[in-house]
């Protein structure tokens, strides 16, 4: 998912980035952008689990 970023000192220039990146930028001084529209978060992919060799 994405997620629209602004920086005070560069208000004309929103961002896009990933939502993992969110808090690096926001280190920076970037803000999630209140008017970005929100989607609901999906919901994790379901994990396949390992087999081991002595399953079968």
């Amino acid at each position: 998912m994405s997620v629209t970023m602004r920086h005070p000192d560069l208000p004309d220039q929103p961002i896009t980035v990933r939502e993992d990146a969110v808090p690096t930028y926001q280190a920076s001084g970037w803000q999630v952008s209140e008017d970005a529209p929100t989607k609901p978060k999906a919901k994790p992919a379901a994990r396949r689990r390992r087999q081991t060799g002595d399953e079968s």
